[in-house]
Parts: C-alpha cells; sequence; structure tokens
C-alpha cells in the first residue's frame, strides 16, 4: 500500500479520487450533498486566490483503499487544513483512515498548519455516526453543529404563492451569475456581515473579509465549475441592501441545490425580509427546473428564526453536520 498525491492534473487518477468519496457518500446520506467531478476539478486545478484544494489517496495496486480532501486556505485562516476522509466499506477497521490521517498532519506541518477543521455527516436526533466516532478517537473536538434540511421540488404553484410576503418600504431586486456593478460592493459589504454574524459555536476560525474583487473571483470560479446561482436581495429606502439570499447548483445535475446564505442585517430585521427574499428567490429557482430536484440548506440549531422560515417552506431535517477540530 501507498500514499499517492491527488492534484488534479491526472484524470484519470482524479476521476477514481472523486468517485471513491462520492460512492462512500451516496452510500451513507439519504440525501447526499456535495460537488460533480468537474466542479471539483476546477477548485484542484485552478489558480485561486483564497483557497487550494488537493488530496492524498492509499492505494493498493489499482485498487482505491481510502482518501483524503485537503482545502488549504490562503487569506483567511493560514494556519487551518480542513480535511475529510472517506474510507471504501470494504476497508473500514483497517487501519486506512488513520494511515491517511498521519499523511496529513505530516504535510500539514510541513506547510506550516497548526490546525485541522473537519465535517461530518451525523444521526439528525442523536448527533453521532461511525464519523464522529472516528474524529473524536483521533482527538478531534467538537466545536459546532448544523441542521441539514432538505426540500423536495418542485412545489406547486399555488404553494409558492401562499408564503410571498411583500414588505412595505424595500424593493425587491433579483440577478442570476453576475452582481450587477451597482450592486457589487453592498453585496462584499454584506456577505462580510454574514460572515461576522453566522453562528459558530466554538468554532475557532477567523472571518472572511469579502472585496469586490472576490465576489467576481467567486462568481467567475462559479461559472469555471457549471454552476448557477440566482440572488435575491431586498433594498431599503436608503437604497442599501438590507437582506440577500441565494441558491444554486449545477448545471449537469440540478436535482441537487443548494440554498447559500440567508442574510437579513440586525437593524432590519423582525420585518419578515427572510421569507420576502427567499420565495421570490425560490420561485426564481424553480421556473428552471425541468425535473424532480432535492433543495440543501443547513443552519446552526441556535439560528431558531432562519429554521422556522424554512420549517414555514416545507423544509425537513435528515441529519447533522458536525464540526471538529484537531490542534497539532
Amino acid at each position: 500500500m501507498e500514499i499517492v498525491g491527488v492534484d488534479g492534473l491526472d484524470a484519470a487518477q482524479f476521476e477514481r479520487f472523486f468517485r471513491l468519496r462520492d460512492e462512500v457518500r451516496r452510500a451513507e446520506q439519504e440525501f447526499p450533498a456535495g460537488l460533480g467531478l468537474e466542479e471539483a476539478r476546477v477548485l484542484f486545478t485552478g489558480d485561486h486566490t483564497d483557497t487550494r484544494s488537493d488530496g492524498l489517496g492509499l492505494v493498493d495496486g489499482d485498487e482505491w483503499l481510502g482518501m483524503a480532501w485537503l482545502d488549504w486556505w490562503l487569506l483567511e485562516n493560514t494556519d487551518v487544513v480542513d480535511v475529510e476522509l472517506a474510507v471504501s466499506p470494504q476497508y473500514r477497521r483497517r487501519g486506512v483512515g488513520t494511515r491517511l490521517l498521519e499523511a496529513v498532519k505530516e504535510r500539514a506541518l510541513a506547510e506550516g498548519r497548526r490546525r485541522f477543521t473537519t465535517t461530518v455527516v451525523a444521526d439528525a436526533a442523536s448527533g453521532e455516526s461511525s464519523g464522529t466516532a472516528f474524529a473524536e478517537a483521533h482527538g478531534f473536538v467538537r466545536k459546532h453543529t448544523e441542521l441539514h434540511q432538505v426540500l423536495e421540488l418542485p412545489l406547486g404553484d399555488a404553494a409558492i404563492d401562499a408564503l410571498d410576503r411583500v414588505v412595505d418600504g424595500y424593493k425587491i431586486v433579483q440577478w442570476r451569475e453576475h452582481t450587477p456593478d451597482e450592486w457589487v460592493g453592498e453585496m462584499a459589504d454584506a456577505l462580510s456581515a454574514m460572515s461576522r454574524d453566522v453562528p459558530r459555536g466554538e468554532l475557532d476560525v477567523e472571518l472572511q473579509r469579502w472585496t469586490p474583487e472576490r465576489v467576481r473571483e467567486t462568481e467567475a470560479r462559479r461559472i469555471a465549475q457549471g454552476r448557477f446561482c440566482h440572488t435575491t436581495v431586498a433594498v431599503d429606502g436608503d437604497g442599501r441592501l438590507a437582506a440577500y439570499t441565494q441558491m444554486g447548483g449545477a448545471t449537469k445535475d440540478p436535482s441537487r441545490l443548494y440554498q447559500f446564505d440567508t442574510f437579513v442585517r440586525p437593524e432590519h430585521r423582525g420585518n419578515r425580509l427572510g421569507m420576502a427574499v427567499k420565495v421570490p428567490n425560490l420561485r426564481s429557482l424553480q421556473a428552471g427546473l425541468d425535473r424532480p430536484s432535492v433543495l440543501h440548506t443547513w443552519n446552526a440549531p441556535e439560528n431558531a428564526p432562519m429554521i422556522a422560515v424554512n420549517e414555514h417552506l416545507g423544509f425537513r431535517p435528515v441529519d447533522q453536520r458536525v464540526n471538529l477540530q484537531l490542534d497539532l
């Protein structure tokens, strides 16, 4: 058995690496979520200013026993490596995960990183799984949990219309892949505010600092990945962006869709702006669907108002996403 590096440039190798990860996810999760093959390859092979991704595999000849996906943050959290491990079911309890983790530690320390973060899926009620057991047995400490909810689409037009909310004093503005130039500064500021505001539990991570340039780079990367995004914002009487929401997915696999951020500035809360932006955005998203789809979202349990909004829309819980950290 040997450890091999994965950088995405060898197409056949990268596909073996990716397929193992995807197969494990689909076997263990009722509603798996994640990037498609070509979306992932863009992360590995592209030149990005905010992050880079690569991986390791444990192989025995032509057989892939396990893999480690690594995200290296470049603007914030430059002492952190985000790691995801997946082990083929027939090779569980044979030390594959442990060997991969030791190899990742060696690489991280060599590059001056001092902390691992990881996210594992757990039961919706208990918060436990084989992933949490492995992580905690190897010294990872739970820091935060998010509830994973899903909504099966399409919803009927009458159901969406019944949820629609018009809030006096605000204008609804929508766009697709590119933030209009007149809104890119406001969007960057709102994304930074979202980073400061989102519940993080005890996670020890730096907040993201967004600029118009970072917004544009993120949009370009998303387009290169073959992904799409619907954005709806609420604008107050002074022309400021008071709330926003984004939803999207991959053109090649629109059966898995994602509710990205939904954010309402603190001074505008209590006006039901969450529903006011989510419903028209959902209507826009659904208008482009040609097959049944599942919309995924994640929220911290303490974010009760947003979970309540999702429940009102029809989302239901399916599992938990447990965030853990390990200091090296």
